[in-house]
């Protein structure tokens, strides 16, 4: 998930999208929906490294808080209570919709 920017973007807001995802408004119009079961299995943590693997139990998907952490990062609280702190780069980089991972022609069906 490497990006060219190496500048912080900004978030104009973050919020849930049902139960399964988050959603991110950045600053220069872009939108992002990330899918929780994909964010713990990105956990940057010492524990996770970002390689968590095989099935995720639910508590493990589930939000019980995510919070700003000013213009730099967002705090999930997983149920399970488990902590992940993402910086504005790391959620941008999750990025998977078809502008991101350059294929802009496909933008729902990747047909």
């Amino acid at each position: 998930m490497a990006h060219l920017n190496t500048k912080s973007p900004r978030i104009r807001s973050v919020h849930e999208v049902g139960r399964y995802a988050v959603g991110v408004q950045w600053a220069d119009g872009h939108d992002s929906i990330l899918p929780l079961d994909s964010m713990r299995r990105w956990c940057m943590c010492e524990a996770c490294k970002g390689q968590v693997e095989g099935e995720l139990p639910e508590a493990s998907k589930r939000l019980r808080q995510f919070s700003r952490l000013g213009e730099q990062a967002v705090f999930f609280g997983w149920a399970d209570g488990h902590e992940t702190l993402y910086t504005t780069r790391q959620l941008r980089d999750m990025c998977r919709c078809a502008y991101c991972t350059g294929e802009p022609e496909r933008p729902i069906t990747g047909d």
